[in-house]
């Protein structure tokens, strides 16, 4: 990975004005797969900025009236298409 700052679940929660709940139920939906980081025996989750621009999107649709599938549908969507 290169040297994009990783974010900690509460700056990613108050980046999208979501609650942690919410945060982690898209987590257990699958929608994003946080980074696993060791800090002495711990173990903490850390979001890329890419995890950020992939909710902001699905956050955007939600708010415009589309289901949570519809919403991931169209956000993946739109991030297969800024990859070519």
């Amino acid at each position: 990975m290169n040297n994009k700052r990783l974010l900690t679940s509460t700056e990613v929660t108050r980046k999208l004005n979501i609650s942690l709940r919410q945060l982690y139920y898209w987590e257990l939906k699958g929608i994003i797969k946080p980074r696993a980081v060791m800090m002495g025996s711990r173990q903490f989750k850390r979001y890329t900025p890419h995890d950020v621009e992939t909710l902001q999107k699905i956050k955007e649709f939600l708010d415009e009236g589309y289901t949570l599938s519809r919403a991931i549908e169209k956000a993946t969507a739109i991030s297969s298409l800024s990859k070519t």
